[in-house]
């Protein structure tokens, strides 16, 4: 096998955008294979995450939604804005004075840790060859990196629709290490509708001529797949009443022919290619999709006291479902809390308004600790 020590720290385009790798980054590496869900296995892969706090705080695992990172939020008045600042600082929620806050990019992730873009073990690209993931397959490569810095002490876990789905996967397969967990606008298994539209999104990619079939790193890129996707999924993460609130009938040029809505989500597509990946996207999406709690891994959380917060506003996971979801979870005995955020905001909501999700993880954290 070629040493590929100095290739493997690669930047990519969307990483450069993002003057990556940042000071604060740190790498866990395993050279233990990973069997994964579809059959397949990963060699050895790579986790890039940052930490808050001293060790001997209590250990809190973060988990990023579906274009997140491990950047959380500043490590220092000179550091980068995270992306969620409202929530973790000191005297905030997750408080660096008192825990031991843990978050990574997960696997198959774009920004620092094993995924299509990482140099496979004869030196190219992944591409296409990378392995379908499950996200039970992240959090197993996830408890690994955990392990490494905590043991086997007892972890609270907070996560956000993506991120909130993986803490339900992680305390389903280490129920004994979970002290409790707050999974904030996020199923317990992914229905149609949110299905339809990363199916939109991911046949938008799939289709642009650049894409070809995923092994496209010498480039250029498919950028335009790209952003259609991204487009398609902020539709999903507003609401109407935001969109108006926002926006109503206003114009974006003199001529009166583009709205403002169309300018806003041609921008939100093109933010993301500048900071993501195409094949991280497809990567992402397929595993959340997949994604179901068995009765079986939800009579695993019997013993874990879970805090569910829904949404009010969310067009992606209405609040019908997620009450249908606290059923189901209830029904196999799981001590569930619900609770709601409430905004114009959409599914954004527990990104948008800091100060109420800040709230939200204070109670959570009160009644576990």
């Amino acid at each position: 096998m070629k040493d590929l020590t100095a290739k493997r720290r690669h930047i990519w385009p969307w990483q450069k955008n993002q003057e990556f790798p940042w000071p604060s980054i740190e790498w866990f590496r395993s050279e233990d294979p990973l069997m994964l869900d579809s059959q397949s296995w990963l060699p050895s892969y790579e986790i890039a995450y940052e930490t808050w706090g001293e060790p001997s705080g209590q250990p809190v695992v973060v988990f990023h939604a579906l274009t997140g990172d491990s950047h959380v939020a500043p490590h220092d008045g000179e550091d980068r804005p995270g992306w969620w600042d409202g929530v973790l600082g000191s005297g905030r929620a997750l408080d660096p004075d008192t825990h031991y806050i843990l978050c990574h990019n997960v696997l198959g992730g774009a920004m620092g840790s094993t995924g299509p873009s990482s140099w496979d073990p004869e030196g190219r690209p992944w591409g296409s060859r990378f392995p379908q993931l499950s996200l039970f397959d992240m959090v197993r490569a996830a408890d690994r990196w955990i392990q490494s810095l905590v043991g086997l002490r007892p972890v609270i876990l907070v996560g956000g629709s993506m991120g909130g789905m993986l803490a339900y996967a992680y305390g389903a397969l280490y129920p004994e290490r979970v002290k409790g967990i707050l999974a904030i606008g996020a199923p317990i298994r992914h229905e149609p509708w949110a299905i339809s539209y990363h199916t939109v999104g991911r046949t938008a990619i799939w289709s642009d001529p650049a894409f070809r079939g995923g092994d496209y790193y010498d480039g250029p890129f498919p950028d335009q797949g790209l952003a259609l996707a991204r487009m398609a999924d902020m539709i999903s993460y507003q609401h109407p009443a935001s969109m108006d609130q926002k926006f109503s009938r206003n114009r974006q040029t003199a001529d009166g022919m583009e709205f403002q809505i169309e300018s806003y989500l041609r921008y939100q597509g093109q933010k993301l290619v500048r900071r993501f990946d195409a094949n991280t996207y497809i990567t992402l999406t397929q595993a959340m999709d997949q994604f179901e709690l068995s009765s079986q891994a939800i009579r695993r959380l019997a013993a874990i006291p879970v805090w569910v917060a829904g949404i009010t506003s969310d067009m992606l996971y209405p609040p019908a479902e997620i009450e249908r979801h606290v059923a189901l979870l209830r029904d196999q005995q799981v001590s569930v809390t619900l609770e709601w955020l409430d905004g114009p905001w959409g599914h954004d909501t527990f990104l948008v308004d800091q100060n109420q999700t800040n709230g939200l993880v204070q109670r959570f954290l009160a009644a576990v600790e």
